[in-house]
């Protein structure tokens, strides 16, 4: 776990899913200004995909300042996030990556978004995945 998101991931283990939601976007935010001032960039998505795994059944945000600061480096690195974001949900699926994942399936061209929808639909037929979060799949093939 990266230093600068171990106080995200102890509020989690703490609040066990009933916790303030100004309290985690504050959290969040105060997380963010620390990778900016240190100047973390694209290498922390792997770690902020990991803290979702972790963390499966939590919406980190709608989008969230984490989801928008991760997001800010899709322009740049559009095929290595995208690789790494698969890679996420095809080892361990959350409901925050599908939301990330529809995102981009929203803002792709066509045939890149027929793809990725695969990899929403997969989540959504994989009966080993948690009904809850099979449910946030459905909801964005509909």
């Amino acid at each position: 776990m990266n230093e600068y998101l171990k106080p995200i991931a102890h509020f989690l283990e703490n609040e066990n899913l009933d916790f303030d939601e100004d309290d985690f976007v504050g959290l969040q935010y105060d997380v963010v200004d620390q990778l900016e001032e240190h100047n973390i960039g694209f290498e922390i998505i792997t770690d902020v995909l990991e803290l979702m795994e972790t963390n499966p059944l939590v919406e980190f945000g709608s989008p969230g300042p984490l989801t928008h600061f991760i997001e800010s480096f899709y322009n740049h690195n559009q095929k290595e996030y995208e690789k790494l974001l698969e890679t996420s949900i095809n080892k361990k699926t959350s409901v925050h990556t599908l939301w990330l994942l529809n995102r981009v399936i929203n803002g792709s061209e066509e045939a890149r978004a027929l793809q990725l929808t695969q990899v929403m639909k997969s989540v959504y037929e994989n009966e080993q995945v948690v009904t809850d979060i099979r449910s946030v799949a459905q909801n964005f093939l509909e």
